[in-house]
């Protein structure tokens, strides 16, 4: 009898799962800006010796923070599908902060207690109003960040709030091991953000919620809570974003982070998330936050018109929404090619602006 050798099989040569693939695929997604924020330290560099400092861009990363902050929380917004969207970051942030000045006469604990109760309570309005009485989210936190600035007015009667809290400047400028606490209270966060939604059940369900709603409430996922909580953490990093504010300008501003909204979501959409929901990634919001800070950095040091800064932005993120797009079209020539009247449109009105009005 003659036995017979069976050879054993090769190993395949991938040896990613799924669920890793699909972790690499959204990073890989986040990055996706990457090179235009590589591309724009290059620039900057070459037009100003001053931007590509130690001095400069520690400057840029603590005064950044605020809008660090905010755009995580929006991230999470984003990310939750329905027509997520949070217009009261910025307002939240300012009536947390003005509430916690109230407190300032507890002590620097009681501060910042209750300027991160404040912003959780004002997400928690925001998550009832969207995920329980149905109500459309643009509308619910257009009405919140009526209420928010209202009630940030009527408190201070439309004065800044000059504080004395022992300790405070300490969420402005102090350090730990060099390290500016502002930064280092962002990356904390943008390390828990982007390991919960990477690596965790939550994160997951999240991502399946934004993705499909029906499916994810078909697997037993329950829908209304997971809104509900990306709008209590929107407000939670919203209060922590106002108290940074409070410390860096030593006041409680009822004017504090005026527009700041419209930034965040600048910068989400330009790291790559989906509006729609169930894409996008905290790793991607941050390259976003660092290229409309830096782009606004660089302008500044140019002795551009501050003014200038809305409209680069604006620009930014018509270009980015129409790449983003395009990656998704499957025949990409042709979906460029439908943004070529936009484009025509954008070097028309820059020539007419520049060109003749001045």
């Amino acid at each position: 009898m003659t036995s017979r050798t069976t050879l054993a099989k090769p190993p395949p040569l991938t040896t990613v799962d799924p669920p890793q693939r699909a972790r690499l695929t959204r990073l890989l997604a986040a990055s996706g800006m990457l090179p235009a924020l590589v591309l724009l330290i290059i620039v900057g560099s070459a037009l100003s010796p001053s931007f590509l400092t130690a001095t400069n861009l520690s400057n840029v990363l603590r005064l950044g923070a605020v809008i660090g902050l905010l755009a995580l929380g929006q991230t999470l917004v984003i990310l939750s599908g329905g027509g997520g969207i949070d217009l009261s970051i910025a307002s939240v942030a300012s009536a947390a902060a003005i509430v916690g000045a109230y407190y300032q006469s507890y002590g620097l604990v009681a501060v910042i207690v209750a300027s991160l109760a404040a912003g959780a309570f004002f997400g928690l309005l925001n998550g009832l109003g969207i995920a329980l009485a149905g109500l459309q989210p643009f509308i619910v936190t257009l009405a919140t960040m009526t209420i928010a600035r209202g009630i940030a007015f009527d408190l201070t009667n439309a004065q800044p709030v000059y504080l004395q809290t022992p300790g405070l400047s300490t969420l402005s400028r102090g350090a730990v091991l060099g390290i500016p606490v502002p930064i280092l209270l962002l990356a904390v966060v943008i390390i828990a953000g982007q390991a919960v939604l990477s690596r965790t059940v939550y994160g997951r369900n999240l991502y399946a919620v934004g993705g499909n709603e029906e499916a994810a409430h078909g697997a037993g996922i329950n829908v209304r809570r997971y809104r509900i909580g990306v709008y209590v953490i929107s407000g939670l990093l919203s209060g922590l974003a106002g108290l940074i504010g409070m410390a860096q300008l030593n006041t409680a501003d009822p004017n504090f982070a005026n527009g700041y909204e419209l930034t965040a979501i600048a910068a989400v959409v330009v790291g790559g998330a989906l509006l729609a929901g169930g894409r996008g990634t905290i790793l991607g919001t941050l390259v976003g936050v660092l290229i409309t800070a830096l782009v606004s950095n660089l302008l500044n040091l140019l002795n551009v018109n501050p003014w200038s800064n809305l409209m680069v932005t604006g620009v930014i993120i018509l270009v980015v929404v129409g790449l983003n797009r395009s990656k998704d079209q499957p025949d990409r020539l042709r979906a460029l090619l439908k943004a070529a009247p936009l484009v025509a449109m954008l070097a028309f009105g820059t020539f007419f602006l520049y060109g003749v009005l001045k």
